[in-house]
Parts: C-alpha cells; sequence; structure tokens
C-alpha cells in the first residue's frame, strides 16, 4: 500500500488555503464547481518524442535516482493496480523546446494512484545525454505542461469539504528560462463557480525560481543497467530487465481528475 500522508496532508493544507489564506499568496475564499476536463495536447508536425517520455519504466527509474525528488515520493512511485505491471506507473510526461537545452526538456508529473492527484511536477534538461531537473513543484495539487513554449504549472484549489473531483478554481502561473533559471511571467485565477469561469490577473514573483539541487542523470532506456532505487553500499544493484516492446507498453496518460 502507498503511504498518502505528506500528501493528504499537503492536500488539507491547500484546502485550507481556498477557504482563509493560511498565510500564502493565494487570496479569497473559493467556492466549488467542476474541475476540468484534460484535453489532449497537439504536437507540432515533426516533433521529436524523446524516447523516455513513452517508456514509464525508464522515467520512473530515473525520477527515483534523482534525490532532489523528495524521498516520500521517490520511495512511493510504484505501479498501480492490483494487478499491477511495469507500465502502470502513476506519472506522465509532456515536451517541448523549454530551456534550448541539447534535446526537448521533459515536464514530468507523479500523481497518487486511483484519484490521480498530482504531488510533483518536475523539469527536465537534457546537456550532453543525460537530464538534470531543473524545476520542482511538490504542493499537491500540481500539474505541469508545456503551452505556447512555454512552462505552466497549475494548482487546483479545494474548499475543505471538496472532492477531488470537484475543485473550487485553479492558479496557474507561467514561466520562462531565463539566466539559468525558470522565471514567474504570468499568473492567474478561474473561479470555476462562475458563471463564465475567465482567469483573473494575480501579482507574479519577481525572483527565480529555486533550482533543485539535482545532478545530471542518465536516461538508462532499455538494454542498459538500472540502479535499484533501494541499493546500498553492501552490494551491486541488480539489472533491470529491458522494457517490452513499444508494441505492448501503453504510454503514460494524463492526470485524472482534470
Amino acid at each position: 500500500m502507498r503511504r498518502l500522508g505528506p500528501v493528504v496532508a499537503a492536500v488539507g493544507a491547500l484546502a485550507c488555503v481556498a477557504v482563509a489564506g493560511c498565510g500564502t499568496d493565494v487570496t479569497g475564499a473559493r467556492r466549488e464547481g467542476p474541475a476540468p476536463s484534460t484535453t489532449a495536447k497537439s504536437r507540432p508536425p515533426g516533433a521529436a518524442v524523446p524516447a523516455i517520455a513513452s517508456d514509464p519504466v525508464a522515467l520512473a527509474g530515473m525520477v527515483r535516482r534523482d534525490t532532489s525528488v523528495s524521498a516520500d515520493i521517490r520511495e512511493d512511485l510504484a505501479p498501480c493496480g492490483e494487478h499491477r505491471s511495469d507500465t502502470d506507473y502513476p506519472l506522465d510526461a509532456d515536451f517541448g523546446d523549454l530551456t534550448a537545452g541539447d534535446g526537448p526538456d521533459l515536464v514530468v508529473n507523479i500523481t497518487t494512484c486511483g484519484d490521480g492527484l498530482g504531488i510533483g511536477a518536475y523539469v527536465y534538461r537534457m546537456i550532453g545525454g543525460k537530464y538534470r531537473c531543473v524545476f520542482a513543484d511538490e504542493r499537491p495539487p500540481v500539474y505541469g505542461s508545456v503551452t505556447g513554449g512555454r512552462l505552466e504549472i497549475v494548482h487546483e484549489v479545494y474548499r475543505t469539504d471538496d472532492a477531488v473531483a470537484y475543485t473550487a478554481g485553479e492558479d496557474a502561473a507561467t514561466y520562462v528560462w531565463r539566466d539559468g533559471h525558470f522565471v514567474q511571467v504570468a499568473r492567474s485565477y478561474s473561479d470555476f463557480a462562475a458563471k463564465d469561469p475567465q482567469p483573473s490577473p494575480e501579482p507574479t514573483s519577481t525572483a527565480p525560481a529555486p533550482l533543485p539541487k539535482s545532478v545530471a542523470l542518465d536516461p538508462e532506456l532499455p538494454g542498459t543497467a538500472t540502479p535499484s532505487p533501494t541499493a546500498t553500499a553492501s552490494g551491486p544493484a541488480p539489472t533491470r530487465t529491458p522494457a517490452p516492446s513499444t508494441a505492448t507498453r501503453r504510454s503514460p496518460t494524463a492526470t485524472q481528475g482534470r
């Protein structure tokens, strides 16, 4: 069973934000309304898909090796379901040119099993064939995507009595890459209780988003050895069995409840 104590506590804190502010920069009481449905993002013709973006096993393995990701999220990152398979990881990846690296940047979202609640959003930049985490947001509910060549981070806002499927609204922040950091350039709030919900601008942060303390990570795609996330100095790490062919492997799906 996955340990969701830290996640539940964080969601409770965000629900508190929706009602009373709780000392954060999200202001005003939010009323309940249905959450928007997720739509598939279109890709430019001929856009190259990073191999790891369609390999949930390799993607999960890389996240578990990234010590800048919180220990609880790394430890709990495992396939979902009673009849779980290696492809049933609660994660997905968007991609695009956000940082002018050596290849498409990855926006990786980690969710809970079942309700698909976003618990972490990360951006991985490729340099020299390896990925390094350059942005992390572990304030659930959170979801990241590439929108118009920019990074968009959305936080769903709940009242304390809201079900996961029904959010009061959402805060959306847009970031661009400048001088080796992501900088917030736009922010808005959408109230889903409004008759015609429209994003309303809110103040942005002028400080660069902090860089996670991450190291360069080899994607370790099929055919290479993958260290165990729990390996210690007491012995060598086992090698990973090659992932199934693309004909039998499903691509990660978008987060549920969005």
